[in-house]
C-alpha cells in the first residue's frame, strides 16, 4: 500500500522496477580469497493495483518485462524460469560447469 501511495501520480512508462539477486561464493581452494559474485536481474514495472494470488512480497505488483501478468499471476514455473534468482543461479551453474570442465 505504501509503495502504491508513493507512485500514485507516476505514469506507467515511469513505473520501472528491478528485482536483483547477488550470490556470493567462496571456494575451498581460496577460502581467504575474494568471493565470486553472480548477479541476476529481472526488469519490469509496478502495476497500479495488485493482482494475483501467488508469490509473496511485491509479486502482485511487479509485471516483468515482456509479460502482461504480475509475478503473482504467472505461476511458479514461469517465475522460476525468468526471476532474478533464476538468472543468478544460472550464472553460478555455468561458472561451476566451466570450472569442472577445466579440471
Amino acid at each position: 500500500e505504501k509503495l502504491l501511495a508513493l507512485l500514485t501520480d507516476v505514469p506507467w512508462e515511469k513505473r520501472t522496477a528491478r528485482f536483483r539477486c547477488v550470490l556470493a561464493l567462496v571456494t575451498r581452494d581460496a577460502p581467504s580469497g575474494p568471493p565470486h559474485f553472480f548477479e541476476g536481474t529481472c526488469e519490469g514495472r509496478i502495476q497500479f493495483a495488485p493482482s494475483g494470488d501467488g508469490g509473496f512480497g511485491y509479486d502482485p505488483l511487479f509485471v516483468p518485462e515482456g509479460f502482461e501478468q504480475s509475478f503473482a499471476e504467472l505461476g511458479h514455473e514461469v517465475k522460476n524460469r525468468i526471476s532474478h534468482r533464476a538468472r543468478a543461479l544460472e550464472k553460478l551453474r555455468n561458472w561451476l560447469q566451466s570450472v569442472a570442465a577445466s579440471r
